[in-house]
């Protein structure tokens, strides 16, 4: 057996390595303690990039998506159509090619994502393509015979009245010139032959961008009073053609 002063030695011994390898320990400890501090922040970092890299993908998609969903293609259909109705008859012969081609583009992009739209929108976009159907046809007939420039002038007068000469209408008396324009063609329409319409349509177009020029300065009944009569003037037109189509078959 080992004497008491020999196992004092040795666990003396013991207790001064373990002294002296303690501040080895110390850093060895507080290193890996950074190394797992940095590696969980590394993580976490990576987390939030994800988090933000998928929140933003699906932002974007969402917006992607947004602006392509059938029921807003038909609403910038519906935009674009009338933007170019409300064209004049120059401005339309000059872009005639390239509108002509827009106006197919977005048809055939419609009728790929026809089943996608609602029951209402469908009926809705069915009408729009009838109407512009005939738009269509109206403004290839304009490109092989256009529009005598003196009938132009008989036709404005005739369903403009006082107001036949666009600058005199202003903010204040556009709605009595629709109004004015409305009564004729209400009053007139089952004696005006295919050819009758075009002008019609013709001047109703340079009413409609007479009131575009004037349009932040207009009232808001009165906006709405001529959003209804454009709604009953198209209606009206519609019917029309539908006759002539009718009559052409017979």
């Amino acid at each position: 057996m080992m004497d008491q002063g020999k196992i004092s030695f040795i666990e003396n011994s013991n207790y001064m390595k373990v002294i002296q390898l303690w501040p080895r320990y110390m850093t060895l400890l507080l290193l890996a303690l950074v190394l797992w501090q940095c590696e969980g922040r590394r993580e976490a970092e990576a987390t939030e990039e994800i988090t933000v890299d998928t929140a933003e993908t699906e932002d974007t998609v969402r917006v992607v998506k947004t602006g392509n969903t059938a029921e807003e293609e038909l609403e910038e259909f519906r935009q674009w159509l009338n933007r170019q109705a409300d064209k004049g008859d120059t401005a339309i012969r000059r872009e005639w090619p390239r509108v002509r081609d827009e106006l197919r583009e977005r048809n055939a992009a419609l009728e790929r994502s026809f089943d996608s739209l609602s029951t209402k929108s469908q009926k809705e976009y069915r009408e729009l393509q009838a109407r512009y159907k005939r738009w269509e046809e109206r403004q290839e007939r304009r490109q092989e015979r256009p529009l005598a420039t003196d009938k132009i002038t008989e036709w404005q007068q005739q369903l403009l009245g006082e107001y036949a000469s666009l600058k005199s209408i202003q903010p204040e008396n556009i709605r009595e010139a629709y109004l004015t324009f409305m009564g004729v063609v209400r009053a007139k329409k089952r004696n005006w032959t295919q050819d009758d319409w075009d002008y019609v349509d013709y001047v109703y177009s340079q009413l409609n961008q007479r009131r575009r020029q004037l349009e932040g300065k207009l009232r808001t009944a009165d906006n709405l009073k001529i959003r209804s009569l454009q709604a009953e003037y198209l209606a009206l037109e519609g019917a029309a053609d539908t006759q002539t189509m009718l009559r052409a078959e017979e």
